[in-house]
C-alpha cells in the first residue's frame, strides 16, 4: 500500500486559561475606579479561600499546612460597576515575561511555541497571540472555544470548563471540543505539554476573568480561572518557560472559587485532589493519570469504567506497560482509536475478556485507515510497499493495511529509517496503515499470535483508556535508524 513521505511543518496555536495575580495572604485585585487609572484594592471580600488543615510530612517530620500545597483561590469578588476592563487587562502583568525565555531546541533547530486562539461558536478566532511573543489575547465579552496550535516536537492537551456542561473532553493542539450550549462562556482552563517540548520547558498560562480579576501563572496542566461563580475568563496568555531557568512570576492565586479544584501533590509527596466536594474521577499530574475515589487516590488493581487499570502501589499513577507486572499473556486483543491516532494492547482478564490496558503505543495512521473488527493473517519480516520504500515487522490485518514500523528507504536494512517518521509521529500520515515505532512494531510482531483481533474505531473524544506518551527525544534528521529497534539496540 502505498505510503506517504511527510514533510514535518507545523503552525502553532493554542487556547490557554486564566490565571490570577494575587498575594498568598491576601488576595490582590486590579479594579478600575477612576475610568482612567487602574488602582489596587485588598477588602475582606477578597479573602483568599485556602485549607489550614495541619498535616506531618514524611520527608522532614515537620508539621505543615495544606496551604502551602495547593493553589490559592479568591472568593466573593464584588464587580465594580465602573470596572473599565480595557485598562484592568492592560495593566495585568500579561505581557510580563516578554517574548518568554525558551531557544530554539539543539537537535532539529526547531523553535518550540505555540498559538493561543479565542473562538466563537462560528468557530472564528476572536483573538489570539503566540507564546514566544509578548502578545496576549483578549476577547472582552468572553469566548467559546479554545484552541490551540503548536510547533516543535510535543504534544499539548487542554481542556475547558462552564457552569452548564462542566468539564470538556481532553483535546489535543488542533482539536476544538463541541459547544453543548451556544451562550456557555468558557471559565476555566487546564492546559498542559508532553513529549519533547514538555522535557525542555514548563508551560504556564495566566488570565483575567470579566470581573476585573486577575490571576496568577497557572503551570502544567493546573486549574485557572473560576468555578462556582458566573464570571468567566476574557484574557489569556501563555509562556514557554526553561525549566533551567527560574519562573520569577507569581504563581500562587490560580481560581475565583470557595477552594481549588484540582490536583496537587501534599507534604508526603503524593497526590491528592482539591475540591468543594469529595471527588470521584480521573486526574492529572505532571501528564501522569490518576483515579479518586470519594476523594482518595486509588492504588493496586481496580476496575474503573469498564476496563481494569493497575494503580502503582506507591503512587497510584496508572501503570502504563503491564508487561513487567503480569508478565507475557497466552493471548491479547489489539484496539485501534483511529482519531487520537493510539495503539492499545488489551489482556485478557478472565471471564470478563479483554479489558485490561497492557500496552500503550503511539502511532499514525491515514485517511483510508478502515473501521472495524478484524484479524491478523500474515506476517513478514520485511516487506517492500513501494518504490524504494521498505518497512519491518509487518501484521497484516485488511487486504493491504498492514501494523508495520516507519519508512526505511532503498533496502531491507535497520540502517536505513527516514527520521522524520520518527520525530513527527504524531503529525505523520499513511494511506491507511498503522504505523508504530520498531520497538513497538516487533513487539506486535512477535508477542501477538496469528488471528489477534484488530478493532479500529473512530473517537476523537476519548483518549483513554490510558492517554499515550510522546516522543521525548527527537533524533537527527541525518540519523538512519529507530532507537527503539531492538536490532540497534546498543547504538
Amino acid at each position: 500500500m502505498h505510503l506517504k513521505r511527510i514533510s514535518a511543518v507545523f503552525a502553532s496555536a493554542l487556547m490557554i486559561s486564566s490565571v490570577l495575580s494575587s498575594n498568598v495572604f491576601a488576595a490582590t485585585i486590579r479594579r478600575n475606579v477612576t475610568g482612567g487609572s487602574v488602582a489596587v484594592e485588598t477588602s475582606a471580600q477578597t479573602e483568599t479561600a485556602e485549607s489550614t488543615e495541619a498535616v506531618t510530612s514524611a520527608a522532614t517530620g515537620e508539621v505543615v499546612s495544606t496551604s502551602d500545597y495547593i493553589p490559592s483561590t479568591i472568593n466573593n469578588v464584588n464587580m465594580s460597576e465602573n470596572l473599565d476592563l480595557d485598562s484592568v487587562v492592560a495593566n495585568a502583568g500579561l505581557g510580563n515575561v516578554g517574548n518568554g525565555n525558551t531557544n530554539p531546541e539543539p537537535v532539529l533547530g526547531e523553535t518550540q511555541m505555540v498559538h493561543f486562539g479565542l473562538w466563537n461558536t462560528a468557530d472564528q478566532e476572536i483573538s489570539g497571540a503566540e507564546t514566544n511573543t509578548s502578545a496576549y489575547a483578549y476577547a472582552k465579552d468572553g469566548f467559546n472555544k479554545l484552541y490551540l496550535n503548536h510547533s516543535g516536537i510535543g504534544r499539548y492537551y487542554y481542556r475547558t470548563y462552564n457552569m452548564n456542561s462542566g468539564w470538556s473532553t481532553w483535546m489535543n493542539s488542533k482539536e476544538t471540543a463541541p459547544i453543548t450550549d451556544p451562550a456557555n462562556k468558557v471559565q476555566a482552563v487546564q492546559i498542559r505539554v508532553k513529549g519533547y517540548t514538555g522535557v525542555r520547558s514548563d508551560l504556564y498560562y495566566k488570565a483575567v476573568l470579566n470581573d476585573g480579576t486577575v490571576l496568577d501563572w497557572a503551570k502544567n496542566g493546573q486549574t485557572l480561572g473560576t468555578i462556582g461563580t458566573d464570571r468567566y475568563i476574557v484574557a489569556l496568555k501563555l509562556t514557554l518557560w526553561d525549566k533551567q531557568t527560574q519562573f520569577t512570576e507569581p504563581t500562587k492565586v490560580l481560581m475565583e472559587a470557595p477552594v481549588y479544584e484540582g490536583t496537587y501533590v501534599d507534604a508526603n509527596g503524593q497526590v491528592q485532589y482539591s475540591s468543594k466536594d469529595a471527588y470521584t474521577g480521573w486526574g492529572f499530574y505532571n501528564n501522569d493519570q490518576y483515579y479518586f475515589k470519594d476523594g482518595a487516590t486509588q492504588k493496586g488493581w481496580q476496575y474503573i469504567d469498564g476496563y481494569k487499570y493497575y494503580l502503582d502501589e506507591n503512587t497510584g499513577a496508572v501503570v502504563r506497560d503491564l508487561e513487567p507486572v503480569m508478565g507475557l499473556q497466552d493471548s491479547y486483543e489489539i484496539k485501534y482509536n483511529k482519531a487520537t491516532m493510539t495503539m492499545y494492547i488489551m489482556a485478557k482478564d478472565g471471564a470478563n475478556g479483554y479489558i485490561i490496558p497492557y500496552k500503550t503505543f503511539m502511532s499514525t495512521d491515514g485517511p483510508a485507515t478502515p473501521v472495524g473488527t478484524f484479524k491478523t493473517y500474515v506476517k513478514y519480516r520485511w516487506k517492500i510497499m513501494h518504490d524504494n520504500i521498505y518497512c519491518q515487522f509487518l501484521s497484516r490485518f485488511k487486504d493491504g493495511y498492514i501494523i508495520h514500523s516507519l519508512i526505511y528507504y532503498d533496502k531491507a536494512d535497520s540502517n536505513r529509517l527516514d527520521a522524520s517518521t520518527y520525530n513527527y509521529i504524531d503529525d505523520a500520515r499513511s494511506d491507511g496503515c498503522l504505523r508504530l515505532r520498531a520497538g513497538d512494531a516487533a513487539w506486535v510482531y512477535y508477542n501477538t499470535k496469528m488471528n489477534t483481533p484488530v478493532i479500529v474505531y473512530n473517537d476523537p473524544t476519548n483518549k483513554g483508556p490510558v492517554e499515550k506518551d510522546a516522543i521525548e527525544q527527537p533524533i537527527p534528521a541525518n540519523q538512519t535508524y529507530d532507537p527503539t529497534d531492538p536490532i540497534m539496540q546498543g547504538r
